[in-house]
């Protein structure tokens, strides 16, 4: 009976766990206030730890616990986004249909809201709880939500969710759900390079993606990062070795190159450098990068885009991490967020061009 009550409620340990684990947020005066409010005074020579664990003494209710898990975790995640286009278009009611089928299968922690949205595409959202055994006790429990939006353009329709594994769970559920209503399969297309045989190839996809994108012009090279094709040739373990540190030297020729040539405008194939980077194995997986918005305002945008599986070039996520307001001649030194209805025609723009520029590059294996 003691064991079963043990993962119903908080120890002494367990709330000195949580509290001494978040001194970003559970700041020493954040620790006064929670004292405060239980009509507790502590001297100000008192350590951290030490009202850590006067603290976790304290009786404490659900919640109290309720509180200090509030002020301990930091705002809702952004998870990265991916999409998936179905090469027909599917009707609204087919997705509403597909959705409530879906709800018949969800258990007790799990909310789903679905509606038609303003333009004309579904909004699906999810509301679940996810357990992660790597943080203290109180913490293992997070509720996360997944937006995934069903769009139809040019007679297809385009799924963009964020690239979790439940949102990719979620979608393949309703798809399987739209299948058996219209007793046919639904043929989709990814953007996957696993068919590129070459670094060349894997790597021009990025450095095209960032220099093609319509209505922008590239202006920095923030980040990127790099795989070796010797990974699925060899398995050895001391070759693995061998290969994360000449990966992360890789890492830092290739951002060298590849900035340089963000700033001067230059070829990036004429690169001697990136010739023999390409010809020992390696190739971009992931790149960060600055975009200036050609019509008005020039607001400066700061992007993401790559792979999860950055050997077979699969899973490809993306990002806009925010932008730097244009004002009175010059771009604002701080990043702020970009408005939902912004962020999605970036998104949009990042699929097309990269779903076109998987097609070209196949392409030129082929011929």
């Amino acid at each position: 009976m003691n064991e079963y009550l043990d993962h119903l409620s908080a120890n002494d340990n367990d709330i000195y766990d949580l509290l001494i684990s978040g001194k970003q947020r559970l700041t020493v005066s954040v620790l006064r206030e929670l004292l405060r409010d239980r009509g507790i005074l502590c001297s100000a020579k008192d350590e951290r730890e030490d009202i850590c664990d006067y603290i976790s003494m304290i009786p404490h209710g659900f919640h109290d616990i309720e509180t200090i898990v509030d002020k301990r975790e930091p705002p809702a995640r952004r998870d990265k986004t991916t999409n998936i286009q179905f090469d027909s278009e599917i009707t609204l009611d087919d997705i509403r249909e597909a959705v409530e089928g879906y709800m018949t299968t969800i258990g007790p922690n799990e909310e789903v809201k679905h509606r038609i949205s303003r333009d004309g595409g579904y909004v699906v959202k999810v509301e679940y709880d996810e357990f992660n055994h790597n943080r203290t006790k109180l913490l293992q429990r997070e509720r996360n939500e997944a937006k995934i939006d069903f769009l139809v353009e040019n007679g297809k329709t385009v799924v963009r969710l964020p690239a979790t594994d439940k949102a990719k769970r979620v979608v393949q559920a309703i798809k399987e759900c739209v299948e058996q209503r219209r007793k046919a399969p639904l043929t989709q297309e990814k953007v996957e390079l696993a068919k590129l045989p070459t670094p060349e190839l894997r790597s021009k996809f990025f450095t095209s993606l960032i220099s093609t994108l319509p209505g922008f012009k590239l202006r920095n090279v923030m980040n990127l990062k790099v795989s070796s094709l010797r990974r699925s040739e060899e398995s050895d373990e001391d070759l693995d070795i061998d290969l994360d540190t000449a990966e992360s030297e890789a890492r830092m020729e290739m951002f060298a190159v590849v900035h340089s040539m963000a700033l001067s405008g230059q070829n990036l194939v004429q690169s001697k450098e990136y010739k023999e980077l390409s010809q020992r194995g390696f190739y971009i997986t992931h790149i960060s990068w600055k975009s200036e918005q050609i019509e008005n305002p020039p607001n400066l945008v700061q992007f993401e885009a790559g792979f999860e599986d950055k050997q077979n070039c699969l899973g490809f996520r993306y990002g806009v991490q925010g932008e730097f307001k244009y004002h009175k001649g010059s771009h604002r030194k701080g990043i702020t967020p970009v408005e939902d209805k912004e962020r999605a025609r970036y998104f949009s723009l990042i699929e097309q061009t990269a779903l076109n520029l998987k097609n070209e590059l196949l392409a030129e294996t082929e011929g």
